[in-house]
């Protein structure tokens, strides 16, 4: 009993040590993140804001895609293979490869059809320029990606952090200059330069690593390319699944009610946007690699239960604190324009308590590499979205009956959930 006890004390330090680590990583982000909201907001106003949502969207599918989408797959194995040498390399091999292939196809896709995605997601052909570049700039997501995802698996979260603060400090000027002096485009531009500017410190711990060169195509191994093809067929359905229910609302959006309430819920999810990621971050890289080394369903329950706790708690006091301050927050993160949202604000942050919690289950779902249950999960979470936003939007016109069905999309998404996870573990 003293031993669980011990071990449960041990478990609960590294993952407050990893949450502190997480913490100011992902607060890094979630400032610079704001900051270059604010200046978007100030400059452009609700009306560039929703002009760009479809663009955020889309840079929002290529961060989960860069690299073939193997983000968790590399950090399950890396996990794994810790203390295997042997296969940890030839797992760095398999994946490089993967991630090489496929963002060079991808790049080659948007540099072939940058025109017509210009015109579509900025609605004007004239940046397809901005397309083309940002087609290149997924290919240092892509190097961003291995990096830290090994990093996680090998429970480094110390470079992981490292990497993610000083790529967010390094992208600030500069989007400061692009979004002052270049209006809409250099607001796009400026938007990728938030997660590209982490490879170049990530570049640099490479080169220091004991990991560095560790590719060899002899070393590619099929089996692990057909298992990283598993993940990536996972993060590619939640990779396109809700930004593409984005797109879709958004549009409806701005023909139902204009590019202003467009922009006032483009507003809100970037709010939820931010705070989400520390969850989502934190638990890909301390929850899934310890349940990936875990094969016992019942300590896998315990595990889960404790962290939906955890996860529930630190919402509640995060999401509290910006209800309550939400007269003083908004402005100061978005501007003046946006405080009708003040009024729904409430709606948004209940539908992100259930979405964080289920990110616990999602987790046990990839570590676990259950790609039919993972990809059933989001096919479903995107069409109860779609649906319900759907059915209120014929009730409640604008941005506050899209975030009234997010609410109870994530509400029924959670305890379905929860009985899968009872069913597998009973299985």
């Amino acid at each position: 009993m003293a031993r669980n006890e011990s071990s449960d004390t041990l478990q609960y330090r590294r993952a407050v040590s990893s949450a502190i680590l997480t913490t100011f990583a992902q607060a890094s982000k979630i400032v610079v993140g704001f900051l270059i909201l604010k200046l978007i907001a100030l400059y452009l106003g609700p009306d560039g804001l929703g002009k760009l949502g479809h663009f955020m969207s889309l840079t929002s599918i290529l961060a989960l895609l860069a690299g073939g989408g193997i983000a968790h797959g590399v950090i399950k194995y890396s996990a794994e293979y810790r203390s295997d040498k042997f296969n940890l390399y030839r797992l760095l091999s398999t994946a490089s490869a993967f991630a090489f292939v496929f963002s060079v196809l991808l790049a080659l896709l948007f540099l072939l059809f940058s025109h017509p995605i210009s015109v579509f997601i900025l609605g004007d052909g004239n940046l397809a320029w901005v397309i083309s570049l940002l087609s290149l700039f997924q290919l240092m997501l892509a190097f961003n990606m291995l990096f830290s995802s090994v990093a996680n698996g090998l429970a480094d979260v110390k470079s992981f952090a490292v990497t993610q603060i000083i790529g967010n400090l390094i992208s600030l000027p500069i989007a400061w200059l692009l979004i002052s002096k270049f209006g809409l485009s250099g607001a796009a531009i400026a938007i990728v330069s938030i997660l590209a500017m982490a490879a170049v410190p990530s570049l640099y711990l490479y080169l220091r690593s004991s990991l560095r060169f560790r590719f060899r195509r002899r070393k590619i191994d099929s089996l692990l390319l057909k298992k990283l093809s598993w993940f990536s067929l996972m993060l590619c359905v939640s990779a396109i699944a809700f930004p593409v229910v984005e797109i879709y609302i958004r549009q409806n959006l701005i023909s139902n009610a204009g590019y202003t309430q467009a922009g006032i819920w483009q507003g809100l999810i970037k709010l939820s946007s931010a705070y989400l990621g520390f969850f989502s971050v934190f638990l890909a890289s301390y929850f899934m690699p310890m349940i990936s080394r875990c094969d016992n369903k019942k300590e896998i329950e315990r595990l889960t239960h404790k962290f939906i706790i955890f996860v529930m708690i630190v919402f509640a006091v995060g999401g509290g604190t910006l209800y309550f301050g939400r007269g003083f927050f908004v402005p100061l993160l978005l501007s003046k324009e946006f405080e009708e949202l003040n009024s729904f604000l409430l709606y948004q942050l209940i539908g992100d308590f259930f979405k964080a919690s289920n990110y616990v289950i999602g987790f046990v779902a990839v570590a676990r590499a259950a790609t039919r249950i993972y990809i059933i999960s989001e096919v479903f979470q995107a069409g109860l979205f779609v649906f319900l936003s759907f059915l209120m939007g014929r009730f409640i016109i604008g941005a506050e009956g899209v975030t009234i069905a997010y609410m109870m999309s994530y509400i029924i998404c959670f305890f379905v959930s929860v009985v899968v996870l009872k069913y597998w573990v009973r299985s």
